[in-house]
């Protein structure tokens, strides 16, 4: 696949030198015996000179292609809003786990969201949705996975982690959200989330995990919000 423009330089050099070998081979062929020098040359010359061109065009046009699949790629597997990715990639890389290590999901509730929209309005709304999801990602490694879930919750898969580590993955999240309001057109809001987890082990069932997740949310929200809560 072409993707650079070291890429394309060397599929424009590489067919150039196969349409000169072949050029060479078909003039040996028809005439029946080895072409002349000049004969030669000219057989090279053609090819040498209209290959380039022929090749770097539709190398280009390989490239526009791959970047438009690319973007469109994107633009399917990602939330607009948040840049998050979707439920359904969440799950197709949650399903693909190899199984042989623990991993953790984190089940995250913007705390009185609707108290937000309701209060400042959509636009305001979606500026949190976004902000908190920036803070998230920015708490995460490489490997991890942030999801928009659903209106105002995400879920965060963390590959290879124990129980301990999540929490503190958890808690920094949560800190970091709660620390700093959101600034909008309006006014700085106050924002906090309550994070529930759930442990995903060797051999062990999503469903469990995600249940458990689900369960660990709902108490930190009964507990008062801006809490972290674990199913271990």
């Amino acid at each position: 696949m072409i993707r650079t423009r070291a890429h394309l330089a060397f599929f424009a050099f590489g067919w150039t030198v196969v349409a000169v070998v072949l050029s060479l081979v078909l003039s040996f062929t028809a005439l029946g015996f080895a072409p002349s020098l000049r004969n030669a040359i000219v057989a090279m010359a053609v090819p040498a000179i209209v290959t380039p061109f022929v090749s770097l065009l539709s190398g280009r046009m390989m490239m526009r292609l791959h970047r438009m699949s690319q973007k469109l790629q994107h633009a399917v597997d990602h939330d607009a809003l948040t840049s998050t990715v979707t439920r359904q990639y969440f799950f197709d890389k949650l399903q693909s786990l190899d199984g042989e290590t623990s991993s953790t999901i984190l089940l995250i509730d913007i705390d009185q969201f609707r108290d937000i929209n309701d209060s400042h309005g959509h636009y305001v709304g979606d500026i949190v949705l976004r902000e908190t999801a920036h803070r998230l990602i920015n708490n995460t490694r490489r490997d991890d996975l942030v999801a928009r879930f659903g209106c105002e919750e995400f879920i965060v898969l963390l590959p290879d982690t124990t129980p301990k580590d999540a929490l503190h993955v958890a808690e920094r999240m949560r800190a970091t959200v709660a620390r700093t309001p959101i600034r909008t057109s309006i006014s700085k809001i106050p924002v906090t989330v309550s994070i529930g987890i759930g442990h995903l082990g060797p051999d062990s069932d999503c469903k469990v995990a995600m249940q458990e997740a689900d369960d660990a949310l709902y108490a930190a929200k009964t507990a008062g919000c801006n809490l972290v809560k674990s199913a271990a």
